[in-house]
């Protein structure tokens, strides 16, 4: 009798270790992770009129400056999205598929000023607390948003070029494909989801106002332009992240830690992971 309540309590263990094994097994076929390529701004479309000072600090030319921001923003970016998602930096691989895919991008596009989408808020809740009045006005001034977007494109009406003029401060520059299969078939060929392109990096300071120079309340605004694509080369959002740094500013390592992870909090919130 023992032996027979022995053999039901091991029968019964060896069930339940299959039909948790069989539960686990199915979680993982339900890996749901994005996978996100990160392509670089190409060394071209880069501006900084701070490059003087910084060179004079650090003894390093413009290209040794433009590199490293261009190395450290990347890699910012990576590690801020790396909890997120799967991502498969093109600037970090050195193998050869890699330097083709970036010339083959590189040499499929060109760029355009186009009114930036409204960035997601970092802090959505913000939105959920709104009462009924403030979130219909939010809704409103989005769709307003959506329709300046509209109007300022231009266009041909009755054989005329017809274009509304709009502030640059509110444009980024975005990305115009020529060949958008190759998007395509990259995004087949690395199993990318969305491709998230740096399309510009600029520091500026403001020249507007004359009485700023040498002023020590005077600002630079470092602004990096961006667009995200889904693998059939549809646009999900195009913008900029900004902020702002001190005019007399010199050390780039300072930049790049201090700064650069506020602008990229602005990019990544707008990636629906």
């Amino acid at each position: 009798m023992q032996k027979i309540f022995l053999l039901l309590i091991l029968t019964l263990i060896c069930s339940i270790g299959t039909y948790s094994q069989e539960y686990l097994d199915f979680n993982k076929s339900e890996d749901r992770t994005k996978r996100v390529l990160l392509v670089p701004f190409d060394s071209r479309i880069y501006y900084n009129d701070a490059t003087a000072i910084m060179a004079k600090q650090s003894g390093e030319t413009h290209d040794e400056i433009m590199m490293y921001f261009r190395e450290q923003f990347n890699l910012q970016l990576y590690n801020a999205m790396i909890d997120s998602c799967v991502v498969v930096s093109l600037l970090t691989d050195n193998t050869r598929q890699a330097q083709e895919d970036i010339s083959d991008l590189y040499s499929i596009i060109s760029y355009e000023l186009r009114l930036a989408m409204q960035n997601a808020p970092e802090h959505p809740d913000d939105i959920e607390k709104m009462n009924y009045f403030q979130r219909k006005r939010h809704e409103k001034n989005q769709q307003n948003k959506l329709q300046e977007i509209e109007n300022s494109r231009t266009r041909i009406v009755n054989g005329e070029i017809v274009g509304k003029r709009q502030p640059v401060g509110d444009k980024y520059l975005h990305i115009v494909f020529h060949q958008p299969e190759v998007l395509s078939q990259i995004a087949n060929r690395r199993n990318i989801d969305y491709f998230l392109f740096i399309n510009q990096f600029d520091i500026k300071g403001n020249y507007n106002d004359p009485y700023l120079s040498g002023n020590s309340e005077a600002k630079r605004t470092i602004r990096v332009h961006f667009s995200l694509f889904n693998a059939e080369a549809k646009l999900m959002h195009g913008s900029f992240g900004t902020t702002e740094i001190s005019f007399d500013l010199d050390d780039k390592k300072e930049v790049a830690n201090l700064y650069f992870p506020e602008v990229i909090r602005q990019i990544v919130n707008n990636i629906k992971f």
